[in-house]
C-alpha cells in the first residue's frame, strides 16, 4: 500500500485548496466548502470505523479534512479517496499527477494511480487498516496512533509525522484542526487533553503501555564474482533505490531515479543478491545490489528484483560424461554465471584435471537474446557449474549416423532384455527410458520410421511406433526380429 507523503504538495498538484476551500467539484462525492457540514456528514463513518479499530475518531476526522481539503479535492470528489492512498481498491483506481520529495529534499512530479472507493466509509476503513497493519517492511510503523499506545489524541496525531507524512508540521496541523472544531469532545467521547503531560489526563491515559519496539525483517546475502549484469525493466519506476534492503534496519534511505543514470533497458552491474524474509508473514523477496557503471568506486544501491530484467535460465536434469579443457583460463561457479541467483567463483579451470566429470544438470541461459549452455559437474564432494562455450566443457556422446527408414518389424523373443528410450542411448543429455507399452509381446508388429547406426560399436537402432500409439521410441535392433 502506497500513499502520497507530502500532503500539502499533493493537494496543490491534485487541484485542491488547503486553506480557502474553493475548489471545483467532481462527480463521485458532493464537495463542500463548509467544515461543519463536512464534519456532520462524516461523523457516523468516522466514529464507527475509528472505534472499531481502536483509533482516535478526532484524528481520523482531522486527517480526512486535511488530506481532502474538507472534501473538495479532485481525488475525493471523483474517487471517495479522503487520505491520498495510492494503488487500486478492488481493482478500481484513478490516475492523477502528484508530487514527491526525493532523498535530497528536492521536489519532483509524477503520475500515480490512487484508490477509488465506493463510499466514504470504505475509504475510512482502508485507512484504519493501514494504521493498524502497517507496511510489509514495518507492521508497527503506525503503532503510535493506536489508542492503547497513545495517551492522548495529540500523541496519536504527532505519531503520524515522519511516518504517514513527511511534512514536519503534519501532526501540529491535525491538532490545530481538532482544537478549532472541538473534534475530541465531539467524537472521542471525552475531553482528552492535547498534551500527554497534562495534569488533566486520566489515570488510564498515564498508565498506557509503551509502543512495541520495531521489529526488522531478516536478510541473507550472497556475494557474486566478476561483472554480472541486468537491465532496468519497464516497471522500474514503481520501485525505489535504497542504501540497504528496505525494512531490514533503521534509517534506510532512498534515492530517486532522476538522481542516477536510469532508464528502461539501461544496463546495471550486480555484485550481490539478498533474500529478505518478512518477520511477520515469512514471505521472501529477492533484492540486488547494483551500480550504474562498472567502476570500483561507483556508488552502490539496493533494488527490489522486480525492477530488473534478468537473464532467463532453463534447467534440465540428465546425465553426461564431460571433459574439461583445464588449459583455458576461466572459473567454475556455484551457480550459472549471471543467472538470477548470481554466481561466485569456486575455483579456476586449471584445477579440473580429471580425465572426465559426470554432469547431472544442464542449463541453457538466454541473455540479451544470446544463448549459452552450462553443465553442473560433480567435483569432489561438491557440484559446480561450468560453461560449455569455447570447448571449456565438452559432453561426450556416442556418434550416430542417422538415415530414413520405413516398413514394419516384429518384436523378437528377447525384446524384454532391451529398453525403450526417447533418443538413441548415450546421445543426448536428457536421456529418458520407458516401459514397454501394454500389449507388447513376441511377434507384435511395430512401425519403423527412422534408423541410427553407432559406428564405433557397430550397433543399429530403430525409431518405432506401436499400433494406436503415436509416441516415438528408440530401441536396439536386437529387440526386433
Amino acid at each position: 500500500m502506497k500513499r502520497t507523503k507530502r500532503w500539502l504538495l499533493a493537494a496543490l498538484v491534485l487541484g485542491v485548496g488547503v486553506g480557502g476551500f474553493t475548489i471545483s467539484k467532481g462527480t463521485g462525492h458532493a464537495a463542500t466548502t463548509d467544515p461543519q457540514t463536512f464534519i456532520s456528514t462524516l461523523k457516523s463513518p468516522v466514529t464507527t470505523v475509528a472505534n472499531k479499530y481502536k483509533l482516535y475518531p478526532s484524528v481520523m476526522m482531522a486527517q480526512a479534512a486535511l488530506e481532502s481539503a474538507w472534501g473538495t479535492s479532485t481525488l475525493t470528489t471523483t474517487a471517495n479517496n479522503y487520505f491520498g492512498i495510492k494503488g487500486a481498491y478492488n481493482g478500481q483506481s484513478v490516475t492523477m499527477q502528484t508530487s514527491e520529495y526525493d532523498s535530497n529534499g528536492q521536489l519532483y512530479y509524477t503520475n500515480a494511480n490512487f484508490r477509488k472507493y465506493p463510499s466514504a466509509k470504505a475509504s475510512m476503513t482502508d485507512n484504519a487498516t493501514l494504521l493498524r497493519n502497517g507496511t510489509s517492511y514495518n507492521p508497527t510503523i503506525y503503532s503510535g496512533t493506536w489508542r492503547e499506545n497513545a495517551a492522548t489524541y495529540s500523541d496519536a496525531a504527532n505519531a503520524l509525522t515522519n511516518t504517514y507524512a513527511t511534512a514536519p508540521t503534519y501532526g501540529s496541523s491535525l491538532i490545530s484542526i481538532i482544537k478549532t472544531y472541538s473534534l475530541s469532545s465531539l467524537l472521542d467521547g471525552s475531553s482528552t487533553s492535547s498534551s500527554s503531560s497534562s495534569s488533566n489526563s486520566s489515570s488510564a491515559d498515564t498508565a498506557a503501555p509503551k509502543p512495541k519496539p520495531v521489529v526488522y525483517d531478516k536478510a541473507t546475502y550472497f556475494g557474486a564474482s566478476g561483472t554480472q549484469t541486468a537491465r532496468l525493466n519497464a516497471q522500474y519506476t514503481s520501485y525505489r533505490l535504497y542504501n540497504h534492503i528496505k525494512g531490514t534496519r533503521e534509517k534506510v534511505t532512498k534515492t530517486a531515479w532522476n538522481k542516477v543514470r536510469a532508464g528502461q533497458d539501461v544496463q546495471v552491474y550486480l555484485d550481490m543478491r539478498g533474500v529478505k524474509k518478512a518477520t511477520t508473514t515469512g514471505k521472501k523477496t529477492t533484492w540486488y545490489r547494483l551500480k550504474f557503471t562498472n567502476s570500483s568506486s561507483a556508488k552502490k544501491y539496493w533494488v527490489y528484483g522486480k525492477a530488473l530484467t534478468l537473464p532467463t535460465v532453463k534447467y534440465t536434469k540428465g546425465s553426461a560424461t564431460v571433459k574439461v579443457n583445464s588449459a583455458l583460463s576461466g572459473s567454475y561457479y556455484n551457480h550459472v554465471f549471471n543467472s538470477p541467483y548470481l554466481a561466485k567463483s569456486m575455483g579456476t579451470l586449471k584445477k579440473l584435471t580429471a580425465k572426465s566429470y559426470t554432469a547431472d544438470n544442464q542449463a541453457v541461459k538466454t541473455q540479451d537474446g544470446v544463448k549459452s549452455t552450462w553443465y553442473r559437474l560433480k567435483v569432489g564432494d561438491g557440484k559446480y557449474w561450468i560453461a560449455s562455450t569455447e570447448t571449456a566443457a565438452s559432453p561426450q556422446y556416442d556418434y550416430v549416423v542417422y538415415s530414413a527408414a520405413s516398413g514394419t518389424k516384429k518384436l523378437s523373443a528377447k525384446y524384454k532384455k532391451y529398453t525403450l528410450y526417447n533418443h538413441v542411448k548415450k546421445t543426448h543429455f536428457n536421456q529418458e527410458s520407458y516401459k514397454w507399452p501394454s500389449g507388447s509381446k513376441k511377434g507384435a508388429k511395430v512401425t519403423v520410421n527412422y534408423k541410427g547406426l553407432k559406428t564405433a560399436y557397430g550397433t543399429t537402432w530403430y525409431r518405432i511406433q506401436f499400433s494406436g500409439n503415436k509416441t516415438n521410441y528408440w530401441v536396439d535392433s536386437r529387440a526386433l526380429a
